[in-house]
Order: structure tokens, then sequence, then C-alpha cells
């Protein structure tokens, strides 16, 4: 039984991830190009959105390298619910940890395993959508290419480059995110004097969640995407970032970001409930 609920954690996941990942993959192409460009490039996220379109039209400019994130994204929420549920039932054994510490751990538990997921996907995503803007000698806008450079020139350690990036902001907000969506279901349901969610407090709880994880977690994300552009460690990158911009820097494309976070992730809870309801 056990198995077969983990499995069908891991297929649920993914086709919630899948979903939310093509609703919010364009802004995020713009988050990350304000992230790694200088301010005088882009000096707005207008002005990004803008040029993109303008230079690379809707499809290459805003989708380019959308195949790596959205087997990615599949991936990503398989590993973050399925581990999420496994370190729940585990903590359900230990009396000490209140509902909400349970909660919490296990949503850090299942962050951190899916930042070894992500950290390789994200780094050819990052790649992939700054490469129109970089016009560097070599520089490649196909997936297998990029790959292929990377191996070339790293090896195959080279395609977690920003991991600690990674597993910084996806513990933290892997917390943060579980946490947010249980808080405010029960929340919403409670003030009905009912257990079970309607359709609205269940997105609400899913938008809500995904702005509390890139609120609270937005620098880390910052650095990460400076280390997989520039190839960097984690303290340069946070050090190069704060001589060129300030603390400002960190912020950079925060609007965007939760601008895509709210409907992405209103999605990728809902996904997920609908299907763990059905009888199957």
């Amino acid at each position: 039984m056990e198995i077969e609920e983990a499995l069908k954690d891991i297929f649920f996941g993914s086709v919630a991830g899948a979903v939310g990942k093509v609703i919010e993959y364009p802004l995020d192409t713009v988050k990350v190009r304000l992230q790694t460009q200088p301010a005088h490039v882009f000096p707005t996220t207008w002005s990004c959105i803008r040029y993109t379109y303008a230079n690379e039209g809707f499809w290459k400019g805003f989708y380019q390298g959308i195949s790596s994130p959205l087997a990615g994204a599949a991936l990503e929420n398989a590993v973050l619910f399925v581990s999420f549920n496994q370190a729940s039932n585990f903590l359900e054994t230990k009396t000490s940890f209140n509902p909400l510490s349970k909660t919490v751990c296990a949503g850090a538990f299942a962050g951190a395993c899916a930042s070894y997921v992500l950290t390789p996907v994200e780094l050819i995503k990052c790649k992939l959508q700054v490469a129109n803007l970089t016009k560097a000698e070599g520089a490649h806008t196909k997936i297998l290419p990029t790959i292929k450079s990377v191996l070339a020139t790293k090896g195959i350690t080279g395609l977690w480059q920003g991991q600690s990036g990674t597993f910084i902001r996806e513990t933290g907000g892997g917390a943060v995110w579980f946490t947010t969506y249980e808080l405010m279901k029960n929340f919403l349901a409670k003030r009905r004097n009912d257990t079970k969610n309607q359709t609205w407090e269940l997105l609400v709880s899913g938008a809500a969640a995904g702005v509390g994880f890139n609120g609270s977690v937005f620098p880390a994300d910052t650095i990460k995407s400076t280390m997989q552009t520039t190839h960097v460690n984690f303290l340069t990158a946070a050090k190069n970032i704060l001589a060129r911009q300030g603390i400002a820097g960190m912020y950079r494309g925060l609007g965007i970001t939760l601008l895509r976070a709210a409907p992405a992730n209103a999605v990728i809870f809902y996904t997920y409930e609908t299907l763990s309801h059905l009888d199957i």
C-alpha cells in the first residue's frame, strides 16, 4: 500500500508540476534575465519584456529552453510530494513534534531532496534563457548542445553548478511552501466550520504558498542564477551582486516572480489535490 501511495504521489506531482511550469515559464524567463543582466541592460521589468518580444518573438524569446524545465518540474514536484508525504508519515510516530513542526520539517526535507534534481535542470534552463543575450562565441540555444558543452568543459559535476544556492533556496522554501499551504487551507476551511475545502480555497492557498516561497528565499535564487550563468561559487556570486547593484540587486525580478508564482502554484496544488481525490 505504501508503494502504491508513493507511486500515486509521483504521478500526481509530475502532472501538477508540468502544468504549473507551462503557466509560469514566460515570466520565469523574464525573472532570470533581470537577475543575471546588469540594470542598464534592463532598467525595468517592462523593458525586459518589450526587448524580448521585439527582438526574439514570443515562443523563442519567452519559451526557449522549456523542454528541460518541463521535465524537471514534473520530476521536481514528484520528488517534493512523495518526499513530503513520506517524511510526514515518519514524523507521525514522533510525539515530540507538534503538527506545525512536522509540516515545517517535512517541507524542508522535501525541498532538500528536490534541490538535487533541480540544479542540473535549472542550470541548463538559465543558460538557455540568457543565450540570446550573451552573443558569446560557443553559446548554445538548444538543450543537447548546452548539456554537451557543460560536460565537455566541467565534467558531470558541472551539471550541479549552483547546488549550494539551490539547496538553501529549496530547503527553506520547501518549509515555507508546504507550511503556508497547509495553514491557509486549514484556516479557510475552519472559517466555515468545515474540514473540506472549496475549489477557490485550494487555489488561494496554493497561490499564497507560491508567493511565500519566492518572497522568503529570493536572494538565494538570485545568487543561484548568477552562479549558473557566470560559473562562480556562492560567496563570489553574492559579492558580485552586492558590489554591482547593492542589496537591491538581490531582489531584481522579485515583482515578476511573485506575479508568476501565484497562478502557477495555485494550479500545482489544485491539480495535485484533485488528482489525489480521484478513485484511481
